[in-house]
């Protein structure tokens, strides 16, 4: 296939699966439990601009000087010829065909996760995480084709738009020509707990501690700040929890049981005040974060979900803000 590969059957490479899918290919190749998918990649991308409906303007647009004063004006016009343009038949054939393979190899339907994996992503150099949107719980082929043309708008919203231009005052000469964004569509997770693990105290830039963030329900609550989740400190040699703190945890993310989506409901009392994690957990987390430490040669910044006892990696990059 040209524009969709199954991750299990990838090879690592960010300029055709962006910083986020490499890092997941490597992870599997790791040994690491990484939720069944596919990526499309950014041949697929640059197929749907070149065949956009206005691929001429679009490239003149790209193409124009970028200033704080001209961003809103170009994200929407990007946005808009992104919006009005069809994605090309030979890419959603190929979508289908992986989409029904993935289905089969799970045994039934699933609802799918819908990430954004750009080139400049989830490198040593660049925080460019974060800009670009994340769409959960797709069931059908429609729904991913629409949040797949979602994430290519993303890339050029005014805040990644800003940040490219932030980049640039550094003296990253970026073009939004050289940006490009491979999709990553994985088996959503229905997590019990979720959270992100720092494979070195981001607090303190301490290399020789491991920052664990935990709560119920979806990861997304701790990514947006709308929670105050459960904070684990532990020594890597030898393991030791030096510091527990347990958050207020007062809502929790679940899927939207009557539409799309999640929705934020209120926690139940009894388990706001109680740990998110069991002690086997926490260990498994922090065996977790030495191997991929170990594989990555370098501190993580690590998502996580845990469904039936499961530890499922959803993506790792690395800490770009360690002094």
């Amino acid at each position: 296939m040209d524009y969709v590969q199954n991750l299990s059957e990838s090879h690592s490479d960010s300029n055709l699966l962006g910083g986020k899918g490499s890092n997941l290919v490597k992870l599997i190749k790791t040994g690491i439990q990484v939720p069944p998918g596919f990526i499309i990649n950014t041949h697929a991308y640059k197929k749907f601009l070149r065949e956009s409906y206005n691929s001429d303007k679009l490239k003149e647009i790209m193409l124009l000087p970028l200033e704080q004063k001209t961003v809103l004006r170009a994200s929407k016009m990007i946005q808009l010829i992104i919006l009005k343009s069809k994605i090309p038949k030979d890419i959603i054939d190929e979508i289908k065909v992986v989409l029904e393979q993935i289905c089969e190899e799970i045994d039934g339907e699933a609802f799918f996760a819908v990430r954004s994996s750009a080139t400049v992503e989830d490198s040593s150099k660049f925080s460019f995480a974060g800009q670009a949107d994340t769409f959960l719980y797709n069931k059908t082929l429609n729904l991913v084709l629409t949040s797949l043309k979602e994430c290519w708008m993303s890339l050029f919203s005014p805040r990644a738009l800003l940040y490219i231009l932030q980049m640039r005052k550094k003296g990253f000469n970026i073009s939004l020509l050289d940006i490009q964004m491979a999709v990553i569509v994985q088996k959503m997770v229905n997590s019990k707990v979720s959270g992100v693990l720092f494979t070195a105290n981001v607090v303190n830039n301490d290399k020789s501690q491991i920052f664990l963030n935990s709560t119920w329900g979806l990861g997304e609550t701790i990514a947006d700040n709308s929670v105050n989740p459960d904070t684990i400190i532990i020594d890597k040699e030898p393991f030791k929890i030096i510091k527990r703190i347990i958050g207020k945890k007062e809502k929790k993310s679940i899927q939207n049981p009557k539409g799309l989506g999640t929705i934020l409901i209120d926690n139940d009392p009894k388990y706001r005040e109680k740990c998110s994690l069991t002690e086997d957990q926490i260990y498994r987390l922090y065996e977790l974060a030495l191997k991929i430490e170990n594989a990555f040669k370098c501190p993580q910044d690590i998502e996580w979900a845990i469904e039936n006892e499961t530890i499922y990696t959803l993506q790792t990059r690395p800490i770009t803000t360690l002094r």
